[in-house]
């Protein structure tokens, strides 16, 4: 598939007039020569490319905190009941915790990962 400016080049040095035309409407209708038009469009698509990359990379950030978090959270739960109920198996418990809930949060935000693919197609 031929991107949009490589498509725009093409019509820009087209020897068939409705081509000239159209590149001369295009131009006309945004106040700027057609090179210019080029060079804001490969702006643009950097700029979206680059905004792309760090939407990615903070969401997987915030994805391992939570995580994290979910782990720390059942872990220190499951150690405190098990200090309550048997406190010789404590320390057995916790890191037994700390994985179960980190399963547990990895398996939600996949759920809703999957979830949110099919609501949006």
């Amino acid at each position: 598939m031929i991107e949009l400016s490589e498509a725009l080049t093409t019509l820009a040095t087209s020897p068939v007039a409705k081509d000239r035309e159209a590149i001369a409407r295009l131009e006309k209708a945004a106040q700027v020569d057609i090179n210019r038009i080029l060079g804001e469009l490969e702006n643009q698509s950097m700029l979206a490319e680059i905004g792309l990359f760090d939407s990615l990379h903070e969401r997987r950030r915030l994805t391992r905190k939570m995580i994290l978090s979910a782990g720390l959270m059942c872990s220190g739960l499951s150690c405190l009941i098990t200090i309550w109920l048997r406190p010789g198996y404590a320390i057995a418990i916790t890191p037994i915790g700390f994985i179960t809930g980190a399963a547990a949060s990895s398996l939600m935000l996949a759920n809703e990962a999957k979830n949110s693919s099919k609501n949006n197609l």
